[in-house]
């Protein structure tokens, strides 16, 4: 299997795109620049994926650039607003993201291996298997009720990485998501070692790929604005599920 996961960022100034390749049982992470040079630079030299998630908004072919999206507006309503709260990107700074995931999309796309894998509602761009990751619900939907009851006072932009530290930090998720994924030992041995931010969004968007590729992952939202692409619902805590459920009745005009 082959798989990647990139975890766009656009800081002109530092390596803040995280990107993830599993070639069968190799995993491979590095960090680049915003150009494609750079990026392309850090791929081996002839690794085509057959999926890639990217954490980035990424709407589908021909969509208006400043659609309200319907996967944004499910996830800033019930409990997921102070738990897994995804910023909005039609409008402000998340809209510069929503050009830049686009862009993104656009490089990543030209290392795709096609050929081999059809994802359901994938082709958000005509670019191939390229999905949507939010690692923040992503790793949010799996955590206990418990957890986020005693969750300390975070300093801003540090929710992703305390959730990142709660997931990995419980052996019994873990192991949840080593049932359901068959990825090499490597995989998960990393996955508890890493402490860059952005290799560590770059591993969620990894599993991401994974799931999608096996055709187990959730997807969240609609044709008009795009999905966001999480893990079977199955293994979500029924705090999420009961939310999702309330989320979604609020969302049916977008």
């Amino acid at each position: 299997m082959k798989l990647m996961g990139v975890d766009v960022g656009f800081s002109k100034k530092r390596a803040a795109t995280g990107i993830a390749c599993l070639d069968g049982n190799e995993l491979l992470l590095w960090r680049a620049k915003t150009s494609w040079e750079d990026r392309k630079a850090r791929i081996p030299e002839g690794f085509r994926p057959s999926v890639i998630a990217l954490d980035g908004p990424l709407l589908p072919k021909g969509a208006n650039e400043h659609v309200r999206r319907r996967c944004e507006f499910v996830f800033i309503r019930d409990l997921f607003s102070k738990r897994c709260k995804p910023g909005l990107s039609h409008c402000g700074f998340g809209f510069n993201l929503r050009r830049a995931a686009a862009d993104a999309c656009a490089q990543f796309s030209q290392v795709l291996d096609d050929s081999k894998i059809i994802v359901r509602d994938a082709f958000v761009r005509g670019d191939g298997p390229i999905v949507e990751a939010f690692p923040n619900a992503f790793l949010g939907v799996l955590l206990p009720e418990e957890v986020f009851l005693s969750t300390p006072k975070l300093k801003p932009h540090t929710k992703f990485d305390w959730l990142y530290k709660s997931a990995v930090g419980n052996d019994r998720l873990v192991s949840m998501l080593s049932n359901k994924l068959d990825l090499p030992e490597e995989v998960w041995n990393r996955l508890k070692a890493e402490t860059n931010h952005e290799l560590q969004a770059a591993f969620v968007c990894l599993l991401t790929a994974a799931f999608a590729a096996q055709g187990t992952a959730s997807s969240i939202g609609n044709a008009k604005g795009g999905w966001f692409w999480l893990p079977p619902k199955c293994l979500w805590q029924p705090w999420a599920r009961e939310g999702l459920h309330r989320a979604e009745a609020n969302c049916v005009t977008i």
